[in-house]
């Protein structure tokens, strides 16, 4: 396999101005996967994902509730270990996380094989296509913590 940009995946938290009241100031997390973003905003009484790549962005309002859920199922995946031989090979797919209107935004899948476990993003785009690009466990894992902390903080603003 070929290392390039396209196959690193990054991310980037965005921390309110101090100025700004805590309560007031919506956190940001930005994950870089090669051409897409994939920006998890919250706010007391609201969370929403942005999946943005060449030139169109998908806007999902989520459910803080169904965000939390989803990431605990999707952390899940990070305790997957190496398969022993041929025969436990496998793939796993945690749900799509789905927006307030229904609409499948993204979800993760754990690849199972004998030299390692490795990681895949599923994107659902407006057209309902589906793009998967690999990445890796610690990528997973602040996907995973960014979700949960957006889920708290949005819910902070419910009654």
């Amino acid at each position: 396999m070929v290392d390039d940009d396209r196959s690193r995946s990054g991310s980037h938290v965005h921390s309110p101005p101090a100025a700004a009241p805590a309560s007031a100031t919506p956190q940001t997390a930005c994950f870089i996967f090669g051409a897409l973003q994939i920006e998890l905003t919250a706010a007391p009484g609201a969370a929403r994902l942005v999946v943005a790549a060449d030139g169109s962005r998908d806007i999902y309002v989520v459910d803080p509730n169904a965000l939390a859920a989803w990431a605990g199922g999707t952390a899940r995946l990070l305790s997957l270990a190496r398969a022993s031989d041929a025969t436990q090979r496998a793939e796993y797919r945690a749900p799509f996380l789905i927006d307030r209107e229904g609409r499948e935004s993204i979800a993760i899948e754990g690849l199972v094989t004998e030299q390692a476990v490795s990681y895949r993003l599923l994107v659902s785009g407006a057209r309902s296509k589906v793009a998967g690009l690999m990445t890796r466990a610690d990528v997973v894992r602040q996907v995973c913590e960014a979700a949960v902390g957006a889920a708290a903080l949005a819910n902070k603003g419910r009654v």
